[in-house]
């Protein structure tokens, strides 16, 4: 009997989810249409080869559509993507943000990446906050959902966010696209963007500032030594020596052998090249530099950070490390908090916008 009862229950259920299933897949298919497949128009900036905007014509509903129409209707995360885009996040996002994906030239590359600003009127400059990413290749690349989740919360503090995928994130077309190296050539992708920041209308080039975070903070220091431009850096959970690193996470040797060129017989120079902690008296001194780290990091070894904090304090670095006690690579408790760090630090090493300071060098007259 009771074999019977439990079999007839599992038959019940099984109709219940194909009946579910069936009329979301009906659902799914239904609600898209061909203006949900257009994109918002945007008035090109002429900084970039191609622009477009990440939002819809059509709204949440049709940028929802386009999910589901791309995906099986059994996919788990199909049912939860009113949790994992919130209509209220993207509608808000669109009213006030002009967000585009871009590509841009760099040693005859394309190179694939984000502009994320707040809307605002003409002849508004704006400070311009680089974001560098992490993962390598493709893993970890700069998708719409990771631009709504790393980029809208800076354009929405009022910076212009630039953020590349770096040479290789599309790996099946080398020649087009180039080879990541993983702090080699693609560092010149980042530099890139620093030339495009003069390009854009409504940037301000006196007040440009960089993120990095995990692998995008090596990128960050790499970019920091060759310039003046940057004026204040940011680091999240960070590798600050690579090959100190390997003992941590020697699981890391796959990722550079593969990406960096000569890796076999050049693994030490390599390593070092990479490393701030064995040239950091080479960066801008008057750059201050924020370390974020959480203390349950198993991808990047959390003693990066004091140890960093040490070399900078030793050569009279500004410098300001704050760990997040029982947190993760990613500071996923501390996520909100970490932004705010990052933010209040830039607004504090910002420079007076030329208007003001013309204001006030009026009223001291």
């Amino acid at each position: 009997m009771r074999s019977k009862l439990l079999k007839g229950c599992a038959l019940l259920c099984l109709g219940l989810g194909l009946g579910v299933a069936w009329v979301a897949s009906k659902n799914a298919i239904a609600t898209v249409s061909p203006e949900g497949f257009k994109l918002t128009a945007v008035q090109p900036t002429g900084a970039f080869q191609s622009e477009a905007s990440c939002f819809h014509v059509g709204g949440y509903d049709a940028f929802i559509a386009r999910i589901r129409g791309r995906n099986s209707a059994w996919k788990p995360k199909l049912w939860m993507l009113p949790w994992i885009f919130p209509r209220e996040n993207y509608e808000q996002a669109q009213a006030t943000l002009d967000c585009r994906s871009v590509s841009y030239e760099s040693d005859g590359l394309a190179i694939s990446g984000w502009m994320v600003a707040p809307k605002r009127p003409p002849g508004t400059r704006l400070p311009v906050l680089i974001f560098n990413r992490g993962g390598n290749g493709s893993f970890g690349a700069l998708t719409f959902a990771a631009a709504m989740t790393h980029l809208f919360p800076y354009a929405q503090e009022g910076f212009l966010v630039l953020a590349s995928n770096y040479r290789g994130v599309h790996e099946d077309d080398p020649l087009k696209n180039g080879q990541d190296e993983f702090g080699g050539a693609d560092v010149r992708d980042v530099e890139r963007l620093l030339a495009l920041v003069d390009r854009l209308p409504q940037a301000d080039p006196d007040n440009v500032f960089m993120l990095g975070v995990s692998r995008g903070v090596m990128m960050s220091y790499l970019v920091a030594r060759n310039t003046d431009r940057i004026r204040a850096l940011a680091a999240i959970n960070g590798d600050a020596d690579l090959e100190a690193g390997l003992a941590f996470r020697p699981e890391m040797e796959r990722v550079f052998s593969v990406r960096m060129p000569e890796y076999a017989t050049r693994k030490s120079e390599l390593l070092a090249q990479r490393s701030v902690l064995r040239w950091a008296e080479e960066l801008p001194r008057d750059m201050p530099i924020l370390m974020l780290h959480g203390s349950q990091d198993v991808r990047v070894d959390p003693s990066n950070g004091p140890r960093l904090k040490q070399r900078l304090d030793e050569i009279g670095h500004p410098n300001k490390l704050v760990t997040y006690a029982n947190d993760d690579h990613f500071l996923r408790k501390n996520r909100d908090a970490a932004r705010a760090e990052v933010v209040a630090w830039f607004r504090a090493h910002a420079k007076p916008a030329a208007a003001a300071v013309a204001v006030a060098e009026a009223v001291a007259l």
